[in-house]
Order: structure tokens, then sequence, then C-alpha cells
């Protein structure tokens, strides 16, 4: 082999040549020691696959050139290998926090920004009041300052949760105390927030401008970040003058468990007639909804119906990416100028709830997240890294600061970056749910094994059961984005 073949896993039965560039070379997996042959005549499948490490270490390339030096706030974009603009977002700086906890070396830019996330808490009225959430921010020359009055509760949560791994992370520092000072600001917040619920439900949007909260309540599970919301139910719920009892946090998490499971469905696979899936909806079918959130919790803690469902569902995005001949799964991603995040797979959305889905852009870094499900040996994992790697081999996809979020189903990429998407990418090795876990259970909490645990998912009242069939298994290349 060259040594750009010898960067492919490819069965000795059917020898095959790539061509890509130079920069899709680093994370692609060599094939000698990663399993992909089970059996030299039956091959699991023909294709390239990722190594994991690499693509970690390729993807947190965003990080080289998409981070403010002063701030140490990574941007919202990069499109023609620069910042997109000045301006960072909630989800981007909690997966940036995630990603530094990984080693002890980074406590300083931690704690820088800790501090201009403290800096950027806002809790005045007139004119605007925040209720100390972050919105998306502009990062100026003397630090932050907010772009919109609206901001989000949830993606606060997960922006919160983050947080408090690093608060454990350096328990007993400075950098710790900065990091609890900002949770205890937002406390008051979230209760005066589920306290204005007209649902009984943690709201999902806010203006600072206005005194309402956004009518519309957190009230599916799968509508976005599930974990991070019972995070923020759990830890924040109760203890203040407005919502004493802290059992009012773990009634509303129970309800949310509940209420999905009035939405769950069943559908036949698109490429396999024998495979019948039942499938929890999500708000918008979107890959992120379901599979984000095991980037803060463990699978391990989840009760076999949820395990089983989110294998269905991940077997149901494979399918379809099967069908319509695409290297991805639908979930939220950019296009045309902007990110959709309603862009999902349409069977599994939520139709009674919310609308239907886009099905427009397919993407890899839910892909990614979903990997922590799996054995690191297992063949369920080897199939979804052998999707992410026949990703890669679309002409123009991977850039010098990782893969690009997302393409058209014709495989035209898009010039964008987001770091949301590749934050998710590299953090599916991540020691931070341990790290959660640990903080909830030190300040007498529940855990979030706890709250994993009280997920029961069941369909026509009994616990949903897993398809028995293997996930599809990669395309092979000459066979994308061809129309039957």
């Amino acid at each position: 082999m060259t040594p750009k073949d010898d960067l492919f896993c490819i069965s000795r039965r059917h020898f095959l040549r790539y061509s890509l560039g130079a920069a899709a070379l680093a994370p692609l997996a060599a094939c000698d020691g990663l399993g992909l042959n089970k059996d030299d005549d039956d091959p699991l499948f023909d294709g390239p696959t990722i190594a994991e490490d690499d693509f970690i270490a390729f993807n947190a390339g965003y990080y080289g050139i998409g981070v403010d030096s002063a701030t140490q706030l990574p941007y919202t974009a990069l499109r023609q290998g620069s910042p997109a603009a000045r301006i960072t977002d909630p989800v981007s700086i909690a997966y940036r926090l995630q990603h530094l906890l990984a080693d002890s070396r980074h406590i300083e830019r931690v704690d820088t920004i800790l501090s201009q996330l403290l800096t950027a808490q806002i809790d005045a009225r007139p004119p605007d009041n925040y209720r100390n959430m972050i919105p998306r921010l502009a990062i100026q020359s003397d630090g932050v300052v907010p772009t919109t009055k609206d901001y989000s509760f949830v993606q606060n949560a997960l922006l919160a949760s983050r947080v408090a791994m690093a608060a454990q992370a350096h328990a007993g520092t400075a950098t710790s105390d900065k990091a609890l000072a900002f949770l205890e600001k937002q406390k008051l917040g979230y209760n005066q927030a589920l306290a204005q619920s007209t649902t009984g439900f943690l709201p999902e949007f806010a203006n600072a401008g206005l005194f309402g909260v956004d009518p519309v309540g957190m009230n599916l599970l799968f509508g976005g970040y599930y974990a991070a919301v019972a995070f923020v139910l759990a830890y924040y719920i109760g203890d203040t003058p407005i919502i004493g009892d802290p059992q009012v946090g773990m009634d509303t998490w129970q309800a949310m468990i509940d209420a999905q499971n009035g939405l769950m469905g069943a559908h036949a696979a698109s490429t396999r007639a024998s495979a019948n899936l039942q499938v929890p909806l999500a708000r918008n079918g979107s890959g992120y909804q379901y599979f984000h959130s095991l980037l803060t919790i463990d699978p391990a803690w989840l009760d076999m119906s949820m395990q089983n469902a989110l294998y269905n569902v991940l077997f149901s995005f494979l399918d379809a990416a099967v069908y319509d001949r695409v290297p991805g799964i639908y979930s939220a991603g950019p296009h045309a100028g902007g990110f959709f995040d309603d862009n999902g797979l349409n069977r599994l959305a939520a139709k009674q709830r919310y609308h239907t889905s886009r099905e427009t852009i397919v993407t890899t870094d839910a892909l990614a997240a979903a990997l922590r499900l799996f054995d690191e040996d297992s063949d369920e994992r080897l199939i979804l890294k052998g999707w992410i790697g026949l990703y890669a081999t679309v002409d123009d996809v991977i850039t010098p600061q990782g893969y690009r979020s997302g393409m058209d189903k014709e495989g035209t990429p898009i010039n964008a970056l987001y770091a949301r998407q590749n934050g998710a990418m590299i953090l599916f090795k991540s020691q931070g749910p341990a790290l959660l876990n640990s903080f909830m259970v030190a300040s007498g909490k529940p855990s979030m094994e706890e709250l994993m645990g009280l997920v029961r998912l069941r369909y026509q009242d009994e616990p949903i059961s897993r398809v028995e069939s293997q996930l599809p298994v990669p395309l092979r290349i000459e066979r994308l984005f061809t129309r039957v």
C-alpha cells in the first residue's frame, strides 16, 4: 500500500483505492489493529473509518484560530478559515470549557473564561434584565456585551452544567470559587422562570426587555439538552423566596419523562422491511436532540428502555442515510448563512407539538457523540466510525481546522465550521460526566446517575424494545448521492 492507502481500513478481499486531499489524512485510521475486518471472508463493511484519538485531535484544531486570545472565549463559527464574526454563545462556551477540563494545565484559560462569564451576567431593571443568564455575546477589546435581548434557559442550562464540571475539577481553588459564584447568581433566575411558566415546565426562551417568558416550555424530553435540564431542575430549583420546595424541580423532571411517554412512535425501516422501530419523538427529529446529552452523562446510568430507544433512533437515522445515500445524519447545522436547529429526520419529529423538520443538512457531530453508547471494541462503534470516515471522503469537507459542519443532500459541503459542532465531536471521551456527577453528590443534590435512571420509556405500555437488527453499515463511496 502507498502511505495514502494505509490510512484506510479495507478488506484484503475487497482492496479499494481512494483519493483524498492531504488535510483529510490525519483523522482517518490505518487498517492494522482496528478490528474492521472481523473475518477476511466476511468483512463488516468495506471503506474508511476513523482513529478516535486522531479524530479528536484533528477537530480540536478549531480552537487554533477559533478562540479569542484575550477572553479565551470561542468564536461561534469559522468561514473561509477565519472567524465569521467576533461572536460567541452559551453552547460554544460550554463545550470549550468541557474540553479544557481534560488537562489541569488549562486552569488559567478556564479561570479567564469564568471571569468573562461573571462579567457578562446582568441582573438589572430597567432597562434590561437577563436574570444572570448569558445571551449571544460580542467579544470586544474590553470584554463582552450582549448582541441580543433574547436568551435561552435551555442553552444556559448546558453552560451551567459545564461550569459545574469546572467547579468540581478545580475544587478548593479560586477558579472553583468563580464557578460557584456564577452558578449561584443564576439560581434565582431559573426559579423565577419556572414559577412564571404557564405550563409548569422550564421555559425555553425569554427576552431581557420583557417581563414574561416564552409560553413554550421544555415539556418534551428530547427537546434538546435533556441532561442539562435535569441538572438545572435538580440543582437549582427550591430554597428561594419564589420556590421553596426543591421537590418542585424533581417533579418537573418526572413530568418531562412522563410527557415523553405520550409522544412515542413506530415505523418500518426504509431499507429493511422487517425492521420495525419503536422510537421516542424529538422536537424536530434532530440528531443533536437525542445524542448531544450523552456528552453530559454516562450511558451506563441509563435504564435499558432508554438505551434501547437511543439505539432504535440511531438505527432510524442511519437507515435514512442509506436510503437517501448521504454520509451523515439529519441534525442541526448551518445553511444559507444561518444555523438551523430544526433540521432533522421528519419521521422522528413530534408533529403533535411542533412543526416538521427540514431534512436539508447532514452532519456528523451527533454521530460522534453517539459513540459513547457502545464499547470501544464493539461492532456498533466501528460502524459509527465508518460513517464518520465516509463523511470525511467527500470533496472539500475537510479543513485545517476540522470537519465542515454539514453538507446538503447533493454532497456540497457548507463553507462553515460551528464551534458547537466541532466541540461535540471531540468530547466523546471526556470525563466531564463523572465530574458533574461528583459535583451533584458533593452538593447534596440528586446525582446525575439517579436523575437519568428515572427515565423509563414505554411504547404502548411496555418498555421500549430494541430492534433485533445490526445498525446499517456505511454506504460504498461510489453509491453516495446517487438517486434511484
